[in-house]
This record gives C-alpha cells, sequence and structure tokens, in this order.
C-alpha cells in the first residue's frame, strides 16, 4: 500500500461514525463509566440517593468508632505499661489510635485507586492494611506465645477485639464515605454534560407475537 492509500485509508477511519462518537464524549467520562459501573445506580435520582446514604452511614460509622475508643479505650483502666507493641513501640491506646488512622487512609487509597486505575496508592494501601492487622492480632497472639508481654490471654483477647471492631468500622465507614465523594463528583458531571445513563437499565422488552389461529 502506497503512503497515498495509506492516507485516504486514515481519513476514512477518522471520518466514521465510531471516531465521530468518541470525539463527542465528554472529558473524564471513562472515570464516570467506572464508577457507574463499580456502584450501579439505576438513575440519577438514585445517585442523589445513594451519594446521601453512604454519606450519612459513613459518617455515622466513624464517629461511632471515635465513641467506641474513647469509652472503651481511651477512658478505660487498662495497664498501659504491659503489653507495648513491637511495632514503634507503641501503648494499646496509641496502637488503637494508629488502627483507626491506618483503617482509614488504606480504604481511601484503596477505592481512589480502584476507579482512577493507579497502582502506587493500592500498594501503599496494602501495606497500611498488614501493619493496622498486625496490630489487632498482637495482644491475643503476645498473651499466648510471648512471656514478656505480660498479658493473660483473656485480656489479650479482649484488647485485639476491640482492635478488631475498630479496624473493621473504621474501614467500612471510610469505604461509604469515599462513595460518597466519588458520587458527589459524578452528579458534578452528569450535571455539566448532560450525561444521560438511565437507558442502559430500561429493562428490554420483547415484542409479542400473538398467534393466529387457522
Amino acid at each position: 500500500m502506497s503512503e497515498a492509500d495509506a492516507s485516504i485509508v486514515g481519513d476514512l477511519l477518522t471520518d466514521t461514525p465510531l471516531a465521530e462518537a468518541e470525539a463527542e464524549l465528554p472529558q473524564d467520562w471513562e472515570f464516570a463509566e467506572r464508577i457507574l459501573k463499580r456502584l450501579k445506580p439505576r438513575n440519577q435520582q438514585h445517585v442523589y440517593d445513594m451519594a446521601a446514604k453512604d454519606s450519612k452511614n459513613g459518617g455515622m460509622l466513624i464517629t461511632l468508632m471515635v465513641v467506641v475508643w474513647w469509652l472503651f479505650i481511651g477512658g478505660n483502666n487498662d495497664t498501659l505499661e504491659n503489653g507495648v507493641s513491637v511495632f514503634f513501640s507503641l501503648n494499646f491506646e496509641e496502637a488503637a489510635l494508629a488502627v483507626m488512622v491506618l483503617s482509614l487512609f488504606s480504604a481511601l487509597l484503596t477505592e481512589f485507586s480502584r476507579d482512577m486505575g493507579k497502582i502506587l496508592p493500592s500498594t501503599a494501601a496494602g501495606g497500611m492494611l498488614i501493619l493496622a492487622g498486625l496490630y489487632v492480632a498482637e495482644p491475643f497472639v503476645g498473651a499466648l506465645f510471648v512471656g514478656s508481654f505480660d498479658l493473660d490471654v483473656q485480656t489479650g483477647l479482649w484488647r485485639s477485639a476491640r482492635l478488631g471492631l475498630l479496624w473493621g468500622g473504621t474501614t467500612y465507614g471510610s469505604n461509604l464515605i469515599v462513595n460518597a465523594l466519588l458520587l458527589k463528583w459524578l452528579i458534578r458531571f452528569l450535571d455539566s454534560n448532560e450525561y444521560d445513563f438511565s437507558s442502559r437499565n430500561e429493562p428490554q422488552h420483547r415484542p409479542m407475537v400473538r398467534e393466529v389461529d387457522d
């Protein structure tokens, strides 16, 4: 094929309806499509409802975890000198705060990297998740197998249970808050670009053919 023929073919491909459709798509539409495919809202009103629900539930859950820390860890009569973590020498109260912070940032980085297609934030989130898990398991495992940990098994189990509650609650609440932030961005995108996706969720009705008796 000569250069002239290749140029003609390239011009024809550029003028096809598919190329014109791709050129008319709004900016950031791929990011919006990834959010739509993951969260699966039915229509634009459902996007508003999901954003309000996730932001409310996420805020309530994070607040509840702070209350749990305040009542059952921060104001508790734990002997903080016993069971000091081997990871950065944190006592139980400090380890509980570290679990909450690590869970929060791990969930934020995981959710954003999933939709934005970034590898580095997800890698950092994995490291934070492992460290938080070590803090959660350490009191019980240390009480079982480490004699110098100065904790009995019952106390170690009770500490790990409280840390596990903070870990799970903060992670889930953070996921809800991230979803609400993504939905808020999606709302602005839909409003500014008049991007309609509701037709894809409409059921496809097959035409009914009436049988005529001979």
